[in-house]
């Protein structure tokens, strides 16, 4: 069984996790050929 500090810890390191993964997903497609990501493309995306 998991405390629910642990369950918070766990929770927040997932949320972490798939944060990160969208990210490089997304600065993957909007940075390609080098293009720099402006506010309104990340605003876009998320």
């Amino acid at each position: 069984r998991c405390t629910e500090e642990d369950k918070t810890t766990l929770g927040a390191y997932m949320l972490r996790e798939e944060a990160n993964h969208r990210w490089k997903n997304a600065r993957q497609r909007l940075g390609a050929g080098g293009v720099a990501i402006t506010w309104e493309m990340f605003k876009r995306e998320f």
